[in-house]
């Protein structure tokens, strides 16, 4: 499957040095995700994102359509969850739509790599069931595409994203191993050797709010031991309000510096 994208260029007159792909939550709209991430999300010096960095293209991923097994009804989501506050609970139904959406979601990743000329500077970011989509994608990328061509064009670069961004969100198959939490997808075959460097080279942002009703901030701790079990260095940003949302103002001050931290260039 194609996924559709809400795109926000890098403002005029900036070349285009970075790309953040943040996926959207359960029920959500890519545009929607857009308006409020870049618009109305503010830091303590009420800057936007996209004021802040000027050179980053931001997209947005639509999810497809899926049942709702519980319900009946069509959602937007990249995989169905039986119960939302015990994601354990018939997880086996979460595999069929995660494994198709990271192979969707993995031809978005190459395409912006080649654009901006590697996957060392593509940040791969999500919110609630965005970023648990985000972290398996992450695990099944590989520094070449299915054809053998490589990506990254800077041969001295180690294999690596920018950056990974979680917000709100958990680890669905948590408590295996590297090997053992891709099994589960069923994509192994797409991998190659230098595939556990990525994952491990990629530094991990994770922002959790302690009073989140949705997804538990208990689920985000687990994430983030998840991540760290790989190899991940997590940074890891727990707060005491803020919902099932970002933090604002301090959880968007964090996001910027962790970016700034990975040579994301700031509006001057």
């Amino acid at each position: 499957m194609e996924l559709g994208c809400s795109v926000v260029a890098p403002l005029a007159p900036h070349k285009h040095t970075h790309t953040v792909i943040f996926l959207h939550g359960r029920g959500d709209t890519s545009q929607n995700m857009a308006d409020s991430l870049l618009r109305w999300d503010r830091d303590s010096r009420r800057r936007s994102l996209i004021d802040t960095f000027p050179s980053v293209r931001w997209v947005f991923p639509q999810a497809e359509e899926r049942l709702v097994e519980t319900s009946g009804e069509t959602w937007n989501q990249w995989f169905d969850v039986w119960n939302i506050l015990d994601m354990t609970d018939r997880e086996e139904l979460q595999a069929v739509g995660l494994s198709a959406s990271v192979e969707a979601l993995r031809r978005i990743v190459r395409r912006e790599a080649k654009s901006v000329g590697g996957l060392d500077r593509i940040v791969l970011a999500g919110i609630s069931m965005g970023g648990a989509t985000a972290v398996h994608t992450l695990l099944h990328l590989s520094p070449e595409d299915g054809h053998g061509e490589v990506v990254d064009t800077e041969n001295d670069v180690p294999p690596r994203l920018a950056g990974l961004m979680l917000f709100a969100s958990w680890l669905p198959f948590a408590g295996g191993s590297l090997e053992e939490t891709r099994e589960v997808l069923g994509l192994e075959e797409i991998l190659d050797s230098e595939s556990d460097k990525l994952v491990r080279n990629t530094p991990a942002f994770l922002s959790h709010c302690a009073d989140d009703p949705l997804v538990f901030v208990e689920y985000g701790r687990q994430l983030r031991d998840g991540l760290v079990a790989f190899g991940m260095d997590a940074e890891w940003h727990e707060y005491p309000d803020g919902a099932h949302w970002i933090n604002s103002p301090q959880g968007i001050d964090d996001a910027i510096e962790f970016l700034k931290a990975q040579g994301i260039p700031t509006a001057k």
